[in-house]
């Protein structure tokens, strides 16, 4: 696995360097310390993830990830050290795959990475369908009827997830193994702004949603309606 770091602090990249020594051993880490090397890296290096730093020294990090994701749909995860809710919603707007708040915990980055990778190889799962709704060839593809909704990875996932068990309420826990691979503390912060722009990309009227409903405090539920 080549795993691509963009990130201008030594010390968080020879943090990844050990972790993944100890946690990971087969995985092989490139770093770059500003964005465009990044993004000319993500060309070259065709890596199988991204970390992607937002302060960058020369660009933004939400730039980066708006050139990258104009060629390319491998996983980003964004890490910073902001975990202000705006950040995080623009972030998966853009097409972010995950967002971790640092300080990381080797952990939970090495088990969310492997979940990223894994998910976007396996494709078996995409022939679930709830009336006139279904996916394409991928998790980024969503149809309503013969309009295609283009979706990043991580809301696919959510949105195939709960469509498998329409009618049913999935919990928090069930719903982060599923997408993440484990549970994990914040976890229902994370999903509420994956299912808030997932709203506003399949409900007709987001404020009032029909489609994914919540049960405050224990999961959601898909329900099936044309």
């Amino acid at each position: 696995m080549k795993i691509l770091v963009i990130e201008d602090d030594p010390a968080i990249v020879e943090f990844l360097e050990t972790a993944l020594q100890i946690g990971w051993p087969e995985a092989r880490l490139a770093s770059a310390s500003r964005g465009m090397r990044g993004i000319e890296m993500v060309e070259d290096l065709k890596p199988d993830i991204i970390l992607l730093d937002l302060g960058l020294p020369d660009i933004n990090g939400f730039d980066v990830l708006k050139r990258i994701r104009s060629f390319s749909s491998i996983p980003v995860i964004i890490t910073t050290v902001s975990g202000e809710e705006g950040n995080v919603v623009r972030g998966l707007a853009l097409g972010a795959s995950d967002y971790i708040t640092k300080p990381l915990r080797p952990l939970e980055m090495i088990a969310r990475m492997k979940a990223l990778i894994k998910r976007d190889s396996v494709m078996s799962d995409l022939d679930v369908e709830c009336g006139n709704m279904h996916f394409g060839n991928s998790y980024q593809e969503f149809y309503r009827g013969n309009k295609l909704i283009r979706l990043t990875s991580t809301e696919g996932r959510i949105l195939c997830t709960l469509m498998k068990n329409t009618g049913h309420l999935v919990t928090y826990t069930d719903l982060a193994r599923a997408i993440w691979g484990e549970y994990y503390p914040g976890v229902e912060d994370t999903m509420k702004s994956h299912i808030c722009h997932l709203r506003q990309k399949i409900e007709a009227d987001p404020s009032e949603p029909k489609l994914i409903q919540n049960t405050a405090g224990v999961g959601y539920m898909f329900i099936a309606i044309n």
